[in-house]
């Protein structure tokens, strides 16, 4: 299956505490693709719970720079599966919190 992307084709990633998520537009700014790995479900290994890790002190929460890096992966994988054109891709944008 491909998903038809004729044109060039912009990526935007965002990664924030529970999940990353993926868009995928065209030139004339049509998306062609959305994708997120949702760090609780979709990488338990890590035993997050709202994509966090508390303590061990009071008031501590962490995120494991790992389950990022498998997160990221995984969603390459989300959007070449569903066919897009990953060749394509002219430009990547990112925010993060």
């Amino acid at each position: 299956m491909s998903i038809d992307s004729s044109g060039l084709l912009f990526l935007g990633l965002d990664l924030s505490t529970q999940q990353l998520k993926a868009i995928i537009i065209n030139e004339d700014t049509t998306v062609v693709h959305e994708s997120s790995v949702h760090f609780d479900n979709d990488l338990p290994a890590y035993g997050t719970t709202n994509g966090a890790i508390r303590g061990p002190d009071e008031g501590e929460v962490t995120s494991p720079v790992a389950m990022w890096l498998e997160a990221i992966d995984l969603l390459f994988q989300r959007i070449k599966a569903a066919g897009v054109e990953v060749n394509k891709i002219t430009a990547i944008s990112g925010a993060g919190q």
